[in-house]
């Protein structure tokens, strides 16, 4: 399935891991531009992905946005290419699944 990476109005095709980490540490850098990302594929799902880990999954045919925070870039690289495989069920349930404290 192919899948896109959108960054203040400019969309890439198919984007490579590296393409998509870089971005992801570009987001989360101080003075940044832009405020979100989004990954997309060609059924018109979405992932949503804003600075500090916050992560909306959704298509517009869904009335119900799932939303997950504290999300790590190694998390959305795992959803992205799931997005890739199609296996949009497996990216709900990780969004659904609660994320462990970290003991102080």
């Amino acid at each position: 399935m192919t899948t896109y990476l959108a960054k203040q109005g400019i969309e890439y095709k198919d984007p490579s891991t590296g393409e998509v980490l870089s971005i992801l540490e570009e987001l989360e850098t101080p003075g940044t531009e832009y405020l979100n990302i989004q990954l997309s594929d060609d059924d018109g799902w979405k992932l949503d992905v804003y600075e500090n880990g916050f992560v909306e999954f959704y298509n517009g045919e869904e009335p119900k946005r799932l939303i997950k925070k504290n999300v790590t870039h190694e998390e959305v690289i795992q959803m992205w290419r799931l997005l890739q495989g199609g296996d949009r069920d497996r990216i709900k349930k990780m969004m659904r699944s609660r994320t462990p404290k970290v003991a102080v």
